[in-house]
């Protein structure tokens, strides 16, 4: 009987080398797993968000940056799972959050991983039907109601919006008599970005520049714009990752990434030319209401007044935002001028001619009480003193020029829209500074109607 087995020998240490190869050969560490709780957030409801990230044995910090809110810390050391605390925006309308956890490598790119979680919003939709006609309305597979109209066939049902829904199903029955419509929800596009250097400072030899949103950013179409380096090797399609390398004698690389709502993220890292790197940090627009941010901005327009009080007024000031009640709050000094001007006659004596002309130094504090995407709403109070001059002539006396000290006060409501660093303002401003001489009796205040830009560095 012949022996069959020695045929065989050479495809059993083909198998053998194969799994040896196989077991030998590095496998890339699954993605960090990511629980939320509670999973489903509603604004204004939810004001603590639990993140746990489950870890293999032996990884070192892990680091967390977000699109939106802010993180109670920003790196855990220590533990199989690892509990960030993240408090949500204070914004109402529904947004998708991106959070991106990374641990660094000893070599080559960070180990990434993305997290979205949806954030509800609530508003109430008024339908107009029938009287007394049962009213639902369907946002997705979610119902709402049902809410009985009144006797004017009006319904408001209360809603809690998802981040992506931009239309609601109305139903609405009374007896045999039904109707189906869609209707449009006033929802602002949102487009969030997270953006991170890393490390953080960044090592003469270059880092890592990490781009996640809402939806995964294939890095081909990612353009991002960056200060004090150069950006090579773009690679991923979950998330969007570069390679950077600081340009010679740069202190610091700020890189920016503008959405498709156009607002920008972005973040910034110091660069070491002769120490080791340091642990990594990220920065976000939204993160950036934690820390101290100059503006100056220019305000243009016209002053209504009772009388001849009227005239044209702007004004030119500098602000800082302070990281108080999450960045709403910031503190202004402006210089002002205002201006008003009187012609007319004196019975048979002939024309006078009045020019006022003050400038105003005024302390202010502003604070946003709205945020919608791009367009924030703000109220401004403040006030300070308003030197003055006065210049008089006329046909029938000597000219007469005299200066005095007033004060003043005012209120305003101010809308900004934001584009990158730049934002369009418009201002409703009511004030209050009486201007009096032996020869003047006038109102530097009034209604005022502003236009102009505020511009963040």
């Amino acid at each position: 009987m012949r022996n069959r087995l020695p045929p065989l020998l050479p495809f059993l240490v083909l198998a053998v080398a194969a799994s040896t190869a196989m077991a030998a050969a590095p496998s890339s560490p699954p993605p960090l797993k990511v629980v939320a709780s509670p999973a489903r957030v509603l604004l204004g409801r939810d004001s603590a968000v639990s993140l746990q990230v489950r870890v293999p044995a032996g990884t070192g910090p892990v680091w967390a940056a977000a699109s939106s809110g802010r993180f109670a810390k920003e790196r855990l050391d220590e533990g199989a799972v690892r509990e960030f605390q993240w408090t949500p925006p204070s914004v109402r309308h529904p947004l998708m959050a991106v959070f991106v956890f990374w641990v660094e490598a000893r070599e080559g790119p960070p180990e990434t991983t993305v997290f979205r979680l949806p954030l509800s919003g609530h508003t109430t939709l008024d339908v107009a039907t029938a009287p007394g006609a049962s009213v639902e309305v369907w946002l997705g597979e979610a119902r709402f109601g049902p809410v009985q109209a009144n006797a004017r066939g009006k319904a408001r049902v209360r809603l809690e919006v998802p981040p992506g829904i931009s239309a609601a199903r109305v139903l609405a029955t009374r007896g045999a008599l039904r109707t189906d419509a869609a209707t449009p929800l006033d929802v602002p596009r949102t487009s969030p970005r997270v953006v991170v250097l890393t490390p953080s400072p960044l090592p003469a030899s270059g880092g890592w520049l990490l781009v996640a949103g809402d939806v995964p950013l294939d890095a081909e179409f990612v353009k991002p714009s960056i200060d004090g380096a150069t950006l090579e090797d773009a690679t991923g399609q979950e998330l969007a990752r570069f390679r950077v390398v600081p340009a010679p004698e740069a202190a610091v690389v700020t890189a920016r990434v503008r959405g498709d709502d156009a607002r920008e993220a972005r973040t910034q890292a110091t660069v070491l030319w002769d120490l080791p790197p340091g642990p990594p940090a990220s920065w976000t627009e939204e993160h950036a209401r934690g820390s101290w941010r100059p503006a100056l901005h220019l305000l243009v327009g016209g002053t209504f007044a009772r009388g001849e009080n009227s005239g044209p007024s702007g004004a030119l000031g500098a602000s800082v935002a302070t990281p108080w009640w999450a960045g709403r709050l910031a503190a202004e000094l402006e210089l002002g001028v205002r201006g008003a001007n009187f012609r007319g006659p004196v019975g048979t004596l002939g024309e006078v001619r009045s020019q006022l002309l003050a400038v105003p130094v005024l302390a202010s504090v502003r604070a946003e009480v709205f945020d919608a995407a791009a367009f924030t709403l703000h109220i401004r109070a403040g006030g300070g003193v308003a030197p003055f001059r006065h210049h008089l002539r006329s046909d029938f006396q000597a000219e007469v020029k005299e200066s005095k000290l007033s004060g003043m006060a005012f209120m305003a409501i101010q809308g900004a829209y934001r584009f990158g660093r730049w934002s369009a303002l418009g201002e409703v401003r009511g004030a209050w500074a009486p201007a009096r001489t032996p020869l003047v009796d006038a109102q530097l205040g009034g209604v005022s109607t502003l236009l102009g830009m505020r511009f963040e560095p």
